[in-house]
C-alpha cells in the first residue's frame, strides 16, 4: 500500500479512479477486501475523499462490479442470434441471467438486489463512458429491458410481449412473472448460501429452466416441450 502520511487531504481523482481501484481489489482479493480506508491507502488520499465522488461504499461497489453485468449482456447478445420466437426470447433471457448470476452471485446481489434505487440505464451509460472498450451491442428490445430498474419489472416487460403475441392473458402474465422471479430468488439464495462449483452451474441452470418451462406450460396453450 502507498504511504499516505505526506499526501494531500484531497487529490485530483475521478470516479473512474475509484472504480478501477475497487475492481482491482475485487479481482485479486474479493469484494470483502474493499473498504474506504483501503481505497484511501491505495489511492494516496484521505478516507473522506471518496464521498466527493460517491454517496457511500455501496454505490462505488455497484459501479465496480458492473463488469460482471457485461458478461450477462455479452451472453444475451450471443444467444439473441439463435432465438426464433418469443418463447426462445423469454427462456433465453432467463438462461443467460441465471448462468451469469450463479457464476458471480456477489456481483449480481450488489447490482440487482442491494441497489434497488440505482438507475441501471444511467449507470451503464456512465460505465461505458469510463470503459468504452466494454461496450456490447444488443437489440433495442434487450437494451430497453436492461434499463428498467426493478427485477420483477424487467421480467414483466418481456411477459407483456408474450401477451401482445397472444401467448398469455394479462392475468396469467402477472402470475408467471411473480412465480418465476420468486423461484429464481430461491435458487439464487441457495447459491449464495452454499456456493456451486463451476462445473455444476450448467446443471443448476438447466434445472431452473426445466421447472420454469413446466410452470409456464400451466399458463399457455402453446406446447413448450422443446424447451425441456
Amino acid at each position: 500500500m502507498k504511504d499516505t502520511s505526506k499526501t494531500p487531504y484531497f487529490k485530483d481523482l475521478s470516479r473512474k479512479d475509484y472504480v478501477v481501484m475497487a475492481r482491482r481489489i475485487i479481482r485479486t482479493e474479493g469484494v470483502g477486501a474493499v473498504s474506504i480506508r483501503r481505497l484511501a491507502a491505495e489511492l494516496g488520499c484521505s478516507s473522506a475523499s471518496m464521498y466527493r465522488y460517491f454517496k457511500n461504499l455501496d454505490e462505488l461497489l455497484f459501479y465496480a462490479q458492473l463488469d460482471a453485468l457485461n458478461g450477462y449482456i455479452l451472453e444475451l447478445s450471443e444467444q439473441e442470434k439463435r432465438w426464433t420466437g418469443i418463447w426462445d426470447l423469454y427462456f433465453g433471457i432467463w438462461r443467460a441471467y441465471a448462468t451469469e448470476a450463479f457464476k458471480k452471485p456477489e456481483a449480481f446481489e450488489c447490482i440487482f438486489y442491494r441497489n434497488l434505487n440505482q438507475d441501471l440505464g444511467e449507470a451503464l451509460k456512465e460505465y461505458y463512458e469510463m470503459f468504452p472498450e466494454a461496450i456490447v451491442r444488443v437489440s433495442p428490445l434487450i437494451k430497453e429491458m436492461l434499463e428498467i430498474p426493478g427485477y420483477y419489472d424487467r421480467d414483466y416487460f418481456i411477459c407483456k410481449r408474450l401477451v401482445a403475441e397472444g401467448e398469455l392473458t394479462e392475468e396469467n402474465a402477472k402470475k408467471l412473472n411473480h412465480v418465476l422471479c420468486t423461484l429464481f430468488l430461491g435458487y439464487f439464495k441457495f447459491v449464495q448460501e452454499n456456493g456451486v462449483e463451476r462445473g455444476k452451474i450448467r446443471e443448476l441452470v438447466d434445472r431452473y429452466l426445466a421447472e420454469s418451462v413446466e410452470i409456464a406450460q400451466i399458463y399457455t396453450k402453446t406446447v413448450l416441450n422443446r424447451f425441456l
